[in-house]
């Protein structure tokens, strides 16, 4: 009796909920494929594609493959919407531009509603606002029609209320401005260190971080009501050229920071071809503009999903071969490429990655922080490199200058894994002419007051940064900091300063010239063979005759060019 009792009640509660009327559904949009670019509701269109979503609170999300016609979306809702309710529609997209037309629900005649920065709702930053003046009657239909430069991009449609709308941007704003800050901030630091090293590296990082802070700016709409951005955030040329930049600059700075040229020369090449791949694409937009919208953000994107696998292989086999901060390129980097490459196709239309827009930011501040920490980490540790060797105690008893030994010891931790290889450094070699002579004449001590006057003319035209050493007998070192020109410049200045006059030791004019040999520092160079080159060009410049420059060129073998000094 019991199981008949229990069977006839599940029974009329099953029969219950069958009657029950569904859930309403709160949104419907179809999309409507017309064949011309109608200004009217189209009649009788097919159906692209239906999308529901079922509780008011929820986005319809999608994408609209680009063609001039444009769209044209059918709304409906099974919800009834008071007119005092408050209640608006909102429209996002990566491409909310231009006007919309729209038709809303219950009102017969059309409504043109502009986009959030030309004459759109004031609160938001990038979309458009469709009211609902008699709210949504039963069976009411509304139709929006979205022009085809706003297509090929994802489509955020929702409910919402004005002060929803208002806490919503507002926290959105407030979040892009801290990452803006925070970026340019680093991007000021780095461009600081490089003004104290001219190092590349330094200088590559923060450009890649201004560019990437304005150009994420660009894309949260806020740059619209800023002094001087306003006009770049009307141009979609400057964010794609932004953005390529940034790639530009990433990827010079990854081959200095990774050490590709000593670890992996070969793949340096790739990621160089990579790079002008993408030079000549910026070059593209920037001579062709207006006429290459419609299609250069593929060849961009394009370019970005080939590269952030590439550039994730080739850090992972850095790492593998020793590259010291490898690990902090792969800890910050990682996810910000992956978070790029999901942006980049989801605006190809590859796959639904909404949520890339929102963690871009971010994680691009997440990134700059721990690369900026190693690049903090890497400067400390080249300043006290420098600063060790000139407060070394080991130094030559009779000028003071350092000795052979710290200077070799500088350049060994100058060329050894995680110093980025600085940037290029000059090893000049100078040898007293005739040294022995004037110690044959006028006496040993004579000699040593011209070798403590020589080395203070040399210093006379040094820089604060450069480092001499005094080597052996009276043979001089001097590393310098700098590119070739720069070097033989001061390799003139030295035979010159020696020229000029004769040095004054006790009552004695003693007439001297110098022979310098020079040799510019190679990337993966050891500091033996880099001293072999500067002595070769040394003999050369001897064997030439007095105030003699050579410099040695690299390559296969060693050849030397001389300079007479003026």
């Amino acid at each position: 009796m019991r199981k008949a009792v229990w069977a006839l009640t599940i029974a009329l509660l099953c029969a219950l909920l069958a009657g029950m009327p569904a859930a309403a559904q709160s949104l419907k949009v179809d999309v409507l494929l017309t064949e011309t670019d109608l200004q009217t509701p189209p009649v009788g269109a097919p159906v692209l594609r239906s999308l529901v979503a079922e509780r008011p609170t929820d986005a319809i999300r999608f994408s609209l493959p680009r063609r001039e016609e444009g769209y044209w979306l059918r709304l409906t809702s099974q919800r009834t919407i008071k007119p005092g309710d408050g209640q608006i529609l909102v429209v996002r997209g990566l491409r909310a531009s231009g006007p919309l037309l729209y038709y809303p629900p219950g009102v017969g005649s059309a409504r043109e509603i502009e986009d959030a920065e030309h004459g759109g709702v004031p609160l938001m930053r990038r979309g458009w606002v469709l009211p609902l003046p008699n709210g949504w009657p039963t069976s009411s239909v509304a139709y929006v029609r979205i022009q085809g430069r706003a297509a090929m991009s994802e489509m955020r449609l929702s409910f919402a209320t004005i002060p929803e709308l208002a806490r919503q941007e507002r926290g959105d704003a407030r979040f892009m401005a801290a990452a803006f800050t925070a970026m340019m901030l680093m991007a000021v630091a780095m461009v600081g260190v490089w003004v104290a090293f001219r190092d590349f590296v330094y200088l590559g990082y923060g450009a890649y971080l201004a560019c990437m802070a304005t150009y994420l700016l660009l894309r949260s709409g806020d740059a619209s009501e800023m002094w001087g951005l306003a006009g770049m955030a009307n141009e979609p040329a400057v964010g794609w050229a932004l953005a390529t930049l940034a790639t530009i600059f990433q990827l010079g700075f990854s081959v200095r920071f990774l050490d590709l040229p000593r670890l992996m020369p070969r793949t340096t090449w790739v990621l160089r071809i990579v790079q002008w791949a993408n030079i000549a694409w910026l070059l593209v937009l920037l001579l062709l503009r207006e006429h290459v919208y419609g299609w250069w953000y593929i060849g961009g994107n394009a370019l970005l999903l080939l590269g952030v696998p590439l550039m994730l292989v080739i850090a992972v086999a850095a790492w593998r071969k020793g590259a010291p901060y490898a690990g902090y390129y792969l800890l910050g980097w990682t996810p910000m490429l992956v978070l790029a490459a999901a942006l980049a196709a989801n605006i190809l239309g590859l796959q639904d990655a909404e949520w890339a827009e929102r963690g871009l930011a971010l994680t691009a501040v997440l990134e700059s922080a721990v690369l900026a920490l190693a690049l903090s980490q890497h400067a400390a540790n080249r300043h006290r490199i420098v600063l060790l060797a000139r407060q070394s105690v080991e130094r030559d008893p009779l000028t003071g200058a350092l000795n052979a030994q710290v200077l070799e010891q500088m350049l060994q931790a100058w060329s050894s894994p995680g110093s980025l290889n600085v940037n290029n450094y000059a090893l000049l070699l100078v040898d007293l002419d005739g040294f022995g002579e004037v110690n044959a004449r006028y006496g040993r001590a004579v000699g040593d007051a011209l070798l403590q006057q020589a080395l203070s003319r040399m210093r006379g035209v040094l820089r604060p940064d450069d480092t001499i050493a005094r080597m052996d007998g009276d043979c001089f070192g001097i590393v310098s900091e700098c590119e070739r020109a720069e070097s033989e410049m001061l390799a003139r200045r030295i035979g010159e300063t020696f020229a000029q006059r004769p040095f004054r030791i006790d009552s004695h004019d003693i007439v001297m010239s110098v022979s310098i040999g020079l040799a510019m520092s190679q990337r993966g160079e050891s500091v033996p063979a880099l001293f072999e080159r500067a002595r070769l060009a040394l003999r050369h410049a001897a064997a030439a005759g007095r105030n003699a420059v050579s410099t040695a060129q690299g390559g296969g073998r060693d050849v030397a060019v001389v300079l007479q000094a003026e």
